[in-house]
């Protein structure tokens, strides 16, 4: 008898087919049976359960921020400069009269550059430009037409109104904790329907974030809804967005697979 291993739990008997009863060819021996015992296979993949859930927050914005821009032109960079830091200096005295306290207002960029323009294929020399670049916040949104008229009437340009929430990192922190509830409590319910033991978390993964999840601001379709809204009432304003995350865990299950 030959014994061969091989990897399964099974046993197979084979038996040489010259085994044909009492009857068989004279001068042949019935050949020994072979037996293959197949062992456990080695380093089976571990029992897991994913389980996922979802998360949402409907959000609105609280705050608007302005990008005003100042430039004045000069002969002399020196004289650009002047004459824009004195724009600034009135902007920012009717910026404070209408109520915008300094805190709401950040300095984004300041620059001086030369101008030119082109004349008969020749480059002409026109002057240096000064520009300063600021950010005002207001909560108020029902006072934006109005900064942005006091802005005009002081020189300066509105490049841009952009809405947005000015907690929104809680609120992630939030929304990523009733995830968290959600899938561990959705992960009970499955146990104890299919008679599960759960063992610990073996894997945690984020998927599915909505758009207010990697963008500071509102999408501009918010930000027309809040503009326009803005005249209507005391009303924070602007369309309500989702802040939403999926969260997915896995757990082990312990025995045998």
């Amino acid at each position: 008898m030959r014994i061969l291993h091989a990897p399964s739990a099974r046993v197979l008997l084979l038996i040489a087919a010259g085994l044909t009863g009492a009857g068989g060819a004279a001068g042949c021996r019935p050949e020994a049976p072979t037996v293959i015992i197949q062992a456990p296979a080695a380093n089976q993949p571990p029992r897991q359960v994913a389980v996922s859930a979802t998360a949402t927050l409907e959000v609105s914005p609280d705050c608007a921020d302005l990008t005003l821009t100042l430039a004045a032109t000069a002969r002399k960079s020196g004289a650009a400069a002047t004459e824009v830091r004195a724009q600034q200096t009135r902007l920012l005295a009717a910026l404070a009269a209408a109520g915008v306290g300094i805190e709401d207002i950040k300095l984004a960029q300041q620059t001086i550059a030369p101008q030119h323009e082109w004349v008969d294929n020749r480059q002409r020399f026109l002057g240096h430009r000064a520009a300063i670049t600021m950010t005002v916040t207001t909560r108020k949104f029902e006072l934006i037409g109005d900064l942005m008229e006091l802005a005009a009437d002081a020189g300066a340009t509105v490049s841009s109104t952009q809405f947005r929430r000015s907690d929104l990192d809680t609120l992630k922190v939030k929304v990523r904790a009733m995830a968290l509830e959600a899938a561990k409590a959705k992960a009970k319910q499955i146990a104890g329907a299919l008679d599960l033991t759960l063992g610990p978390i073996v894997g945690v993964s984020e998927g599915n974030p909505s758009y207010m999840f990697s963008n500071a601001y509102f999408p501009q379709v918010a930000n027309v809804a809040a503009t326009s809204d803005a005249g209507a009432g005391p009303a924070l304003g602007g369309e309500l967005q989702p802040l939403t995350l999926d969260v997915t865990l896995t757990y082990e299950l312990p025995g045998k697979a």
